[in-house]
């Protein structure tokens, strides 16, 4: 289970046949009363969804930059043999998301990831084949989340005996993440193998998320 199925996923890239790309966000300033999702299709909606808390947790908010970034990158007006007006827009676009939170590190992380992806060949390839690598690499980053999330439950159920009580702070499930969460990784993974597991969900701030 890389996923748990009840809970819709935090943060989709949505390819269209007829229309540029677009962000899929689950927005949790909805939740727990309705499940309402946000199709984002500038660098400016991903912005406005990190800074309004619609998408929280540090890995999905780095996901959702690196893949906001990509996306703002089939709006660039770049000739397609001009790499450093590519890369110049690419900065623009990276410093802005950069401003929608400051002290998220996996934002900063994600943007420095695709601008060096992008710095490392930008003078030997075409606008489209730039496009196409840095929306690799944005889903990239979401597969290792993934994975990590994977690992971490794997490896945490292992310390879990049956009918252990485990405490949780703040936002820790899988709408923190892009897979099955982290401390609730390994919560997940326990329950999977058999195992009886008490929760006790303490700190949720800002907006209640871990209770949710």
């Amino acid at each position: 289970m890389e996923h748990p199925p009840e809970v819709p996923r935090t943060v989709e890239w949505v390819e269209q046949s007829d229309q540029k790309p677009l962000v899929r966000l689950l927005d949790q300033t909805r939740l727990p009363a309705e499940i309402v999702f946000r199709d984002c299709r500038r660098v400016g909606d991903i912005w406005l969804a990190i800074r309004e808390l619609a998408v929280r947790g540090a890995p999905a908010i780095g996901i959702a930059a690196a893949m906001g970034l990509a996306l703002e990158t089939y709006h660039f007006d770049s000739p397609t043999n001009d790499p450093r007006r590519f890369l110049q827009q690419l900065g623009a676009a990276a410093d802005y998301l950069r401003t929608s939170r400051p002290t998220a590190v996996n934002l900063f992380w994600a943007l420095d990831r695709l601008q060096s992806r992008a710095e490392s060949v930008a003078g030997s390839c075409s606008l489209p084949y730039l496009r196409r690598l840095l929306r690799d690499e944005a889903l990239a980053i979401e597969a290792e989340d993934r994975a990590t999330c994977l690992a971490i439950g794997r490896n945490g159920a292992a310390l879990i005996p049956h009918g252990a009580g485990v405490l949780t702070h703040c936002n820790a499930g899988s709408l923190a993440t892009a897979g099955l969460g982290t401390a609730l990784a390994a919560i997940y993974v326990a329950q999977q193998q058999g195992k009886r597991v008490r929760v006790f969900v303490d700190e949720t701030r800002p907006l209640l998320q871990g209770a949710r």
